[in-house]
């Protein structure tokens, strides 16, 4: 049933943003089909739970105490469904004692237990707490609202209506107050996490393999308790706990809260059959002992299998958001490795540069004398092949020029042996153009042939950053005979590349931290920042080796250690 409310609200105001006939229509759903539903069900199933309770429980007046089923059911429903569950409630409730009491107490006693639903939905939204139950936080204050709110309420109220109708005397009350909490209290805490934790995750519950881990633990609680009867409650509760929590770890907590509601119902059963090992004592040791066996089984899982899944949530937030480091960080390292690429393109377009310019003068000189000799008509034959001879010569030169780049350059994707001594003297060759138009000595110091398996174009990226801020570090200071040393030995499998540059040193503040991305002390040369920090990424992850650097007497140091062939 739907009630709609319409209100027409009439211009008030000439203003800009008046409302002018505005129509608000107010749903309010009071009992939809859904909810209609879901309360008929509340309904029918506290009354049949009720009524099995009693039915187990009516050869011995004090089992009551152990569980009354209806109150899980009830705070799980209104919990899980809304306010408009407590008339659900309130219906079961009343069809449950209306036969054993007056009608009037009944509905009084209905009434309670509706309110008290009520109370713990405002409690449980005031404290935020998820009915999921997913922290340790949300376990507790389920629990401590039960003990300490929820069933002193509902006993206190009940039994004072009890006690004013004549249907307790006063010297009864406290007994009667004590086994409603109690009883009610066993179960809230046995059935409500239960309902609550397979609602709440029903879309990754197996329920064909629920019912199979059912059978399994009521099989094993009728096992140890008629077949192979043990008489001790510690050492039964040592058997079934274990592998209990083992469930809950490996399957998921509301698995393993049903297998302890499977073993509570088996147990009340096979008590109710006086068989097992709850009968086998007074009556007060037996509820005792059944209580303990209960309510310790469903306390310890929920601590213990809460902080689990707790720990496990964690991990897995860990772990995805170390993922996303990771991407970010690869992401940015393509990036920085693109950025330094294109720093690296422009030196060597720079370096082709100071290649071609001497071909490129002798193609201009080649013209001119051609050119000349053309105007004064003194071109012969041999004046046409001398020509063709020295043009072609210059030409294949340049090409010669780009084609050593583009396979020093070239990225190789597989590792290959190669002799490292043939890679700095290539790489000398093409950058001495540059440094000596900045009067810039290089010089090369071997031992012997040195082989590694590894990228030689990484290794000589990695080289050519270094030399370039050699270089720039040379130009930067007012020094005479600038020069740049390479030395390279090798002791057993031990490869040691030094570079060195008379600079006059790095400044100690920075000297830790040249290495850091978009870190560049060259704000007159405008450096990118990344030539270094890519020639550390380059030798040490690529290369498997280290690069490090330290100032000696005249300049810095720059040293790189690899493991050779």
């Amino acid at each position: 049933m739907t009630w709609v409310l319409i209100i027409h609200k009439d211009t008030i105001s000439e203003k800009p943003h008046a409302y002018k006939k505005d129509t608000f229509i107010l749903k309010y759903n009071i009992l939809n089909r859904s909810n209609l539903i879901k309360i008929i069900l509340v309904a029918i199933f506290y009354y049949l739970t009720g009524k099995i309770s009693l039915a187990i429980s009516h050869e011995n007046d004090i089992v009551t105490l152990v569980i009354f089923a209806s109150e899980g059911l009830a705070l799980a429903s209104i919990l899980l469904f809304g306010y408009s569950m407590a008339i659900g409630i309130f219906i079961g409730q009343l069809l449950l004692v209306i036969t054993a009491i007056s009608p009037s107490v009944a509905i009084l006693i209905a009434l309670v237990n509706a309110i008290e639903a009520l109370i713990a939905l405002k409690l449980f939204k005031v404290l935020n707490l998820n009915k999921k139950l997913a922290s340790i936080k949300d376990v507790f204050g389920l629990i401590l609202i039960i003990l300490f709110i929820l069933q002193p309420f509902s006993a206190f109220f009940s039994n004072i209506i009890l006690l004013f109708f004549s249907i307790i005397e006063t010297s009864d009350l406290l007994k009667s107050f004590f086994s409603w909490w109690f009883g009610n209290i066993m179960g809230q805490i046995l059935i409500t996490p239960t309902l609550l934790l397979l609602y709440t995750h029903i879309k990754e519950t197996n329920f064909l393999k629920l019912i199979l881990i059912g059978f399994s633990f009521s099989f094993i609680s009728y096992f140890f308790q008629v077949i192979f009867p043990l008489h001790n409650v510690s050492l039964l509760l040592s058997l079934t706990l274990p592998l209990i929590i083992y469930l809950s770890s490996q399957k998921g907590i509301q698995y393993a809260t049903f297998s302890v509601i499977v073993i509570t119902a088996t147990t009340l059963y096979l008590t109710h059959l006086n068989l097992g090992i709850f009968t086998t004592d007074s009556k007060i040791n037996n509820l005792i002992n059944l209580n303990f066996y209960f309510l310790s089984q469903m306390l310890l899982l929920l601590i213990i299998g809460t902080l689990f899944n707790e720990r496990k949530k964690r991990e897995n937030e860990l772990e995805m958001r170390i993922e996303e480091e990771l991407k970010k960080n690869q992401e940015q390292t393509v990036m920085m490795l693109q950025q330094s690429r294109l720093a690296q393109m422009g030196q060597i377009l720079n370096m082709i540069t100071h290649q071609w310019r001497q071909p490129l003068n002798n193609l201009l000189l080649i013209n001119e004398v051609f050119v000349y000799k053309y105007g004064k008509n003194k071109i012969n034959s041999k004046d046409v092949q001398i020509f063709q001879e020295e043009y072609t010569l210059q030409i294949k030169q340049m090409a010669g020029t780009i084609d050593d780049f583009k396979d020093f350059f070239q990225p190789r994707k597989e590792k290959s042996s190669f002799l490292i001594n043939d890679i700095i003297e290539h790489l000398i060759e093409i950058i001495t153009p540059i440094l000596n138009k900045s009067n810039i000595n290089i010089t090369f110091t071997q031992e012997k042939d040195i082989y590694m398996l590894g990228y030689s174009n990484e290794l000589a990226q990695a080289l050519l950053n270094i030399l370039y801020n050699a270089k720039d570090a040379l130009i930067s200071n007012t020094i005479e005979n600038k020069s740049i040393h390479i030395t390279l030995k090798q002791h057993n499998q031990h490869i040691e590349l030094n570079i060195y540059d008379n600079a006059g040193g790095i400044s100690e503040t920075i000297i830790k931290e040249i290495f850091r991305p978009y870190f560049s002390t060259k704000t007159e040369l405008k450096g990118t920042g990344l030539g270094l920090y890519m020639s550390k990424l380059i030798i040490e992850q690529h290369l498997n080796g280290y690069l490090s650097v330290k100032n000696n007497q005249d300049g810095a140091k720059f040293t790189i250690q690899l493991q050779a062939e």
